[in-house]
């Protein structure tokens, strides 16, 4: 396993530990990269990440430098 040293913002990281309810910074960090690797192996295989209202209404597409970047690689 490496070992990952990162500078973020305490308010931005208290904040989200608010949001979540998840108070330690190594399983903030931890799920946050899960997330994000799972949304590039779609993004990679065609898929669009979307987001929608309770609803399922109002969808409206995930764009970010990185997984326009990841659809180009292989």
């Amino acid at each position: 396993m490496a070992d990952i040293r990162l500078s973020i913002n305490r308010d931005f990281m208290t904040e989200l530990s608010n949001k979540t309810g998840i108070d330690k910074p190594d399983e903030l960090t931890k799920d946050a990269l899960t997330f994000f690797s799972w949304v590039v192996s779609e993004v990679k295989k065609g898929r669009v990440f979307l987001t929608v209202d309770e609803n399922g209404e109002n969808p409206r597409k995930v764009v970010t430098t990185t997984l326009e970047k990841a659809k180009l690689t292989k």
